[in-house]
């Protein structure tokens, strides 16, 4: 997968990357974009239910554990005492035009910038940004966009995807 493919939606906890990301791919899907969405978590997470099949296979000791159905697979790959780098994460996925991360701020990855003025924290800028999306008015010499018009900040995309 070619990085130039990937789009990361950034911001502090409380600045509303699920909320803007969620509407963001409903735009692009029904304009017949496929989208692959890839989300950083800061904890631990549980993917399997206590009990299965599946989970106690993995609790086994299997590194890598796939469960599927006819519509649907997931792959959980166990990686004890390493993280995995963002690009072998990428690297999972196929047949898609776009994905879209969120988190993952301080990657050297093209990112827009979600910031409100209510979370009371500094904008997080670097060289990557490519926008702002806020929800108040800002200093910047890039894009800046209302994070409360996803159909802008759709179209900010597309524009970026057909200059790759």
């Amino acid at each position: 997968m070619n990085i130039r493919k990937t789009l990361a939606i950034c911001g502090y906890s409380g600045s509303g990357k699920t909320t803007l990301l969620t509407k963001v791919i409903s735009l692009l899907v029904e304009q017949g974009f496929k989208v692959a969405t890839l989300k950083h978590a800061h904890h631990d997470v549980e993917f399997d239910i206590p009990g299965k099949d599946s989970y106690q296979l993995r609790k086994a000791g299997a590194l890598q554990t796939m469960v599927a159905c006819d519509n649907r697979y997931a792959l959980i790959c166990e990686t004890p005492n390493k993280s995995v780098d963002l690009q072998t994460l990428i690297n999972q996925f196929s047949d898609v035009d776009i994905i879209l991360v969120e988190g993952f701020k301080d990657e050297q990855i093209p990112k827009i910038i979600c910031h409100r003025g209510c979370v009371k924290k500094p904008l997080f800028i670097d060289d990557c940004t490519l926008a702002v999306a806020s929800d108040e008015p800002l200093d910047t010499n890039i894009p800046r966009f209302d994070i409360n018009q996803p159909i802008q900040i759709a179209e900010f995309i597309k524009s970026y995807l057909l200059k790759r």
